[in-house]
């Protein structure tokens, strides 16, 4: 991995810990389908998550994520973090943490409902905020397996996510 992706990692853990702020209750959703190579990176990461806590919802919602608003209502998450690949127009394994408001000019890959309109929908259900931790895929040609430059890249973020949380709930725990 390259010196410039290590450091959009650290970039993109700085602004997930100030996104999540003083959140108690944190959802993290893993998109895509596993049958399409890239596209299968946010049911991965989730997968590599260590963190339980009964204030943090992790589910794989694979290519339907928005069958879970109700699920996500019923835990009053307050943050909502969306992981998925994104075809951002930018290099392959390009990392970005995308808010509602700048989402319209990201197109996603595989989904029924524009993440746009479902970031939104959620926000509604919830009453919390939501954000897209998106990946820039290489390919979501039908294949099983991530391609091995997402799979390095998806490793860092569970990492980067792993502790970004243990981080959140250890300063949440001392206020």
């Amino acid at each position: 991995m390259n010196e410039s992706c290590n450091v959009s990692i650290e970039n993109i853990a700085t602004q997930l810990l100030e996104f999540l702020g003083n959140a108690r209750k944190i959802a993290i959703l893993g998109i895509g389908n596993p049958l399409r190579s890239d596209d299968g990176l946010g049911p991965f990461i989730i997968e590599g998550l260590s963190v339980r806590n009964p204030d943090v919802y992790i589910e794989n919602v694979g290519s339907v994520p928005e069958a879970f608003a109700r699920p996500l209502a019923e835990f009053g998450a307050e943050r909502v973090i969306m992981i998925d690949a994104a075809n951002m127009q930018k290099p392959v394994g390009h990392v970005e943490l995308v808010k509602t408001d700048r989402i319209g000019g990201i197109a996603i890959s595989t989904h029924h409902m524009p993440l746009s309109f479902l970031m939104m929908y959620l926000e509604d259900s919830t009453g919390g905020e939501t954000v897209l931790l998106g990946i820039q895929p290489k390919t979501i040609d039908f294949g099983e397996g991530l391609t091995p430059e997402i799979e390095k890249v998806a490793r860092k973020i569970i990492e980067t996510l792993n502790r970004v949380l243990e981080q959140h709930l250890r300063g949440i725990k001392n206020v």
